[in-house]
């Protein structure tokens, strides 16, 4: 089992720019730094201190790299000035040097789950339902309007002939039909983390799960987190026997629960056969493999019934 580790500029490589907007919006000048490697985005991820002891976490990107990173910074500032803490880190400052941007968050002590530990799952299964009502007229899209296009994936690859392995193809129309459902079985009022993964989440010192890296926020179903958080662990060799039992998921209609399956099947191998975006080099391989954990829950699921 391993976590998504790639290779990110580091504190010391920042443009001094960057570090002297991150050391005003802490007070103070910052005199150690540990880079963080794991997740996706070509940007930098530090754990800093500064010279008053304060510790904070900070990523930034740069625009020339890849510009979607930048986005989702910009993304997650509204999401966090949105919440406020509660399950995710507060917000204490925003970097713009153009073309870089970052922001500045609470450090939260902790480590990441251990995707084999059925308790460290439960903890995170907890924090997903304690996730707060979206409120009303917030910056939020709604789950069904975000992945409106992701639900048409199955179409696609059917179309365009690409090939899938035989078990899938005969299943195709009943995937198609099943990630239709989407926007009846995906709705709610819940603030949605729409990421949550193993490297996404954190366990703090007195047993509580905590959820970090925000910018996919959308407003939906409170348990569909569960699910994803699931999945990657699954995907990462954990065992998921019994989480479904777990308050969040229990009384979700099995039918839902496929339908945000197939959904998630269609996107990942769907965008797994795009050309790679700039920096993100293994993202397609990576999208590819949950892709097939997807299925293979999935098609698990429905021969269960």
């Amino acid at each position: 089992m391993t976590l998504r580790v790639r290779a990110r500029p580091t504190w010391p490589e920042l443009p001094a720019a960057v570090r002297g907007a991150v050391e005003r919006a802490l007070g103070s000048r910052v005199t150690s730094s540990e880079s963080r490697a794991g997740g996706w985005s070509p940007g930098s991820a530090d754990l800093v201190t500064t010279a008053g002891g304060r510790r904070a976490f900070v990523k930034t990107a740069d625009a020339r790299v890849n510009l979607e990173t930048v986005a989702m910074h910009r993304r997650e500032v509204e999401v966090l000035r949105l919440l406020a803490g509660g399950p995710a880190p507060r917000l204490l400052g925003v970097v713009d040097a153009r073309p870089w941007f970052g922001l500045v968050v609470e450090a939260v002590d902790g480590r990441h789950p251990d995707p084999l530990a059925p308790s460290d799952t439960r903890l995170l299964l907890d924090a997903v339902g304690g996730l707060p009502v979206a409120p009303a007229g917030g910056p939020l899209r709604r789950i069904e309007d975000e992945l409106a296009d992701a639900a048409h994936g199955w179409r696609r690859l059917r179309e365009d002939g690409v090939p899938l392995p035989d078990e899938v193809r005969e299943h195709l129309p009943h995937l198609e039909a099943l990630a239709a459902r989407m926007p009846h079985a995906l709705r709610g009022d819940s603030v949605v983390h729409g990421d949550l993964r193993v490297d996404n989440a954190l366990v703090d010192p007195v047993g509580g799960g905590r959820l970090i890296d925000w910018p996919s926020a959308v407003v939906g179903a409170r348990w569909l987190d569960a699910v994803t958080y699931l999945l990657d662990v699954r995907h990462l060799g954990g065992s998921i026997d019994g989480a479904m039992r777990h308050p969040v998921l229990r009384d979700v209609p099995a039918e839902d629960v496929d339908a945000w399956l197939s959904v998630l099947g269609a996107y990942f191998l769907d965008s797994a056969r795009r050309p790679e975006p700039p920096g993100l080099a293994g993202i397609r391989d990576y999208q590819a493999a949950q892709g097939a954990t997807v299925l293979s829950w999935l098609l698990e699921r429905r021969r269960g019934y």
